[in-house]
């Protein structure tokens, strides 16, 4: 048969044609739909709780689940709880899926409890399930079950909010310019600090407390981490001293003590809003010893005073900003006091260090939680009255 150059031609550009409709025909039949979930055949996860056994053998996974909406029922439960061991939480979760007549969407938690015994425990062993997982989201709020466990946290309804994942996310994040002491902590940066040279991590911690007759949530303190432990917790006014020793914040009150002879005691008490506030950490050597320098600039407004008096006398003012300075101090101060005698660097100054001085650092890392219990620091602050508000004659005054 004679050589047809044109008919190879052809049949090459067949062969080709039928290996693109092969391979569309391949890309369709796994276009990854082989995972595929009906929504009326999948429930979803809206908080997630990781705690281990009080004997260490096994751990617990918890969910609470989302249910339907119920439109004959205003009274039906809107959520329900979850909770299984196992060897490994994937293990546990598959008992949870067990007894579920619908399939367990992880994915949508975007509240995690950690609770307080695998947190004291070894934190490594949920770390993975959090870094690792496709099921997780970077961005969920991270919380720790103080004095209880994340199934007990998610078992408790704070009204008006219909589960503890919405409750949990308004109330830290509400609070955070109401009363400046709590902030949120996401998954990725918890993850973060843990695995970051010259910084731990901390967490907010849950409190179930009794309100009024019933039970309902509370942040109350934070909880502080040193390598892969929880080793303590910081109360309400070095969790204020922490969030004003990070950056900037904005919002909270805080309260100072005014000497006053016709009060009881010979004081009186008053409120001063904090509207924004600015920190700077300068690690200083000299002569063999390391110290670290605090500027806290601040401004804030007169927010409810306890005295008849007016506020026209400037020197009434620059008593108030006196007492403000002092205040906010001596919060940063025992927040430091606290992180050094825990051993862990709460507060970032090994970072510090490493970025501006990385030979001081690089003679100090290897030691460094015992390195950082000894620094000496210095707190400057500076808070200024912008707006009195209430400036003026009082209304109890002769």
């Amino acid at each position: 048969m004679p050589y047809n150059y044109r008919t190879e031609v052809l049949l090459v550009k067949l062969n080709f044609l039928l290996g693109i409709i092969t391979l569309f025909i391949v890309l369709l039949c796994c276009s990854g739909c082989y995972s595929r979930i009906e929504l009326e055949d999948s429930i979803a996860a809206v908080a997630h709780g990781l705690d281990i056994s009080p004997d260490g053998t096994q751990v617990i996974s918890s969910g609470q689940f989302a249910l339907p909406p119920q439109a004959d029922e205003e009274e039906a439960p809107k959520f329900l709880i979850r909770s299984a061991s196992g060897p490994t939480f994937s293990a546990a979760e598959q008992v949870i899926r067990a007894s579920l007549p619908r399939h367990p969407v992880w994915s949508k938690a975007e509240t995690y409890i950690i609770g307080e015994n695998i947190a004291r425990r070894n934190i490594g062993l949920f770390l993975d399930r959090l870094g690792r997982t496709n099921a997780v989201r970077e961005t969920s709020l991270l919380f720790l079950a103080y004095q209880s466990t994340p199934e007990e946290v998610m078992s408790t309804r704070v009204e008006p909010e219909d589960n503890a994942e919405a409750a949990l996310s308004k109330l830290i994040r509400g609070q955070e310019p109401q009363t400046g002491i709590y902030r949120p902590v996401s998954i990725n940066e918890f993850l973060y600090k843990v695995s970051a040279e010259g910084i731990e991590p901390v967490l907010p911690q849950v409190k179930i407390e009794s309100l009024e007759g019933k039970n309902g949530l509370t942040i109350d303190g934070l909880a502080v981490f040193r390598g892969r432990q929880m080793v303590g917790s910081l109360n309400e006014q070095e969790s204020r001293g922490y969030h004003l020793a990070n950056n900037a914040t904005r919002g909270g009150l805080f309260n100072i003590t005014l000497p006053d002879s016709s009060r009881p005691g010979g004081q009186s008490k008053h409120t001063l809003e904090l509207t924004s506030s600015r920190a700077s950490v300068q690690p200083l050597y000299s002569q063999g010893q390391l110290t670290m320098k605090i500027t806290i600039i601040a401004e804030g407004n007169l927010f409810e005073l306890d005295t008849p008096q007016s506020l026209i006398d400037m020197a009434q003012l620059s008593l108030f900003e006196q007492q403000g300075s002092e205040a906010l101090k001596s919060d940063i101060a025992a927040c430091i006091d606290r992180a050094q005698a825990y051993q862990s660097d709460i507060l970032g100054w090994g970072q510090i260090l490493q970025g501006r001085q990385p030979a001081l650092w690089e003679s100090l890392k290897a030691d460094w939680p015992a390195q950082f219990a000894g620094i000496a620091y210095e707190i400057e602050c500076e808070y200024k009255l912008r707006r009195t508000y209430i400036q003026g004659r009082g209304i109890m005054e002769e």
